[in-house]
Formats: C-alpha cells, structure tokens, sequence
C-alpha cells in the first residue's frame, strides 16, 4: 500500500474507507442534487436579499431520483437558472414528481 509522507493510506477514490461502502459512494444522487440545490439557493438568498431557500428546496425534493441527470451539479446548476428566471421552461426532468 502506498502512503503519504506521515504513513497515511492513499485513498483509492473510490470513498471505500471500511470496506462497508456499496460502490454508490456516500450519498445517493438524490442527496447530492439537493445539497448543491440548497447551497445555491442559500447563497442567492443573502446575495440577494431574499428567501426562497424553502420553496426552492420544497420544489427540489419532489423531483424522483430516477429523473435526475447523472451529473448531478449541473442539474442542479440548471434547476436553479429556472427558478431564478435565466430559463425560460422547465426541461422535461424537472417536471416529473414523486
């Protein structure tokens, strides 16, 4: 096993740190949409001045996993243009509910 200069294991990148992982990493896709949702939401509300955090996050969460596109950060890059105006209609992913 390769280490560092202190003796800590290098990381396989695969988040595997006790052998108990599934191979889907440590947070489904779904979990990862909305963390990136929420933190872009909060920032545009204190940038803005604003407070649409819970209804951004409301709408968010009733989008179905299995919907969700696999690049995850850019769904949620893109969900947030719509929300804020930049888009002007929903892509088809967007409009499905749980």
């Amino acid at each position: 096993m390769e280490s560092y200069s202190l003796g800590q294991p290098m990381s396989n990148g695969t988040g595997d740190h006790d052998g108990k992982n599934d191979g889907k990493g440590l947070m489904s896709k779904r979990e990862q949409f909305l963390a990136f949702v929420w933190v872009g939401a909060l920032a545009r509300d204190f940038n803005q001045k604003s407070n649409d955090t819970s209804l951004i996050m409301h709408i968010a969460s009733q989008i179905p996993e299995e919907q969700i596109p696999d690049n995850v950060l850019n769904a949620a890059k893109v969900f947030l243009a719509f929300c804020h105006g930049v888009c002007k209609r929903p892509h088809h992913w967007m409009l499905r509910r749980s």
